[in-house]
This record gives C-alpha cells, sequence and structure tokens, in this order.
C-alpha cells in the first residue's frame, strides 16, 4: 500500500489541495486541477508516479480554509463513485483506493 501524508493547515483555497496531493502522487506537470483529471489518474491509473493501492491521509483540516475543506471532500466524494473508500472528519480524512478498480470503471464510457 503506497500513503501519500497531506498538511492541510495552510491551506485556503482549493488549489492548495490541488498542488499539495498532485505534488505528492508525483503527477505529471499537465495533469489537470479537477476530478475527472484525478479519476484518470488515481483510479484509472498509468499516470502518477505513486500508483495504487493507495491511501491518502490528509490531517490538520481543522485549520483549513473552508474552500480548500470542502474541495477535498467533493473529490474524495466523487472517487469514492469508482471504488474507492473515504472518510472525512473535521481535523482529518483518509482515502483509500484498492489495487483492482476494474469494477468501478466497467460502467466507464
Amino acid at each position: 500500500m503506497n500513503i501519500v501524508r497531506l498538511d492541510a493547515r495552510h491551506w485556503t483555497a482549493p488549489a492548495d489541495f490541488y498542488t499539495a496531493l498532485l505534488r505528492k502522487l508525483g503527477a505529471p506537470d499537465w495533469h489537470g486541477d479537477c476530478v475527472p483529471a484525478l479519476i484518470d489518474s488515481m483510479i484509472a491509473g498509468d499516470i502518477n508516479e505513486v500508483e495504487r493501492p493507495l491511501r491518502v491521509v490528509v490531517t490538520g483540516l481543522d485549520q483549513a480554509g473552508e474552500a480548500a475543506f470542502d474541495e477535498m471532500a467533493r473529490v474524495f466524494s466523487a472517487l469514492a463513485r469508482y471504488g474507492a473508500v473515504a472518510r472525512i472528519t473535521s481535523d482529518q480524512a483518509s482515502l483509500e483506493i484498492a489495487e483492482d478498480v476494474s469494477p468501478f470503471l466497467a460502467g466507464r464510457a
């Protein structure tokens, strides 16, 4: 299991979340800052340096800005539709993506 740890204490905007996550995933420079791009790279795979199985652990959410927190929650919820398991509280979150997500990708066009 690959583990990516993020510290949200200084996030104020959604871009802070994307910058931190993409950097830790080893995403290419051309990677987009949006849900579809993260579905492609984290669920479909073969884009980032850090691949499935994957756990993202976020701490310090109680000190993050509301917009950054909300974007992270929106992204984690969207990834859950593709088999990820998301847990979010007021101060921390985790997202776990198993090695095999093929059943969740079967219906994708």
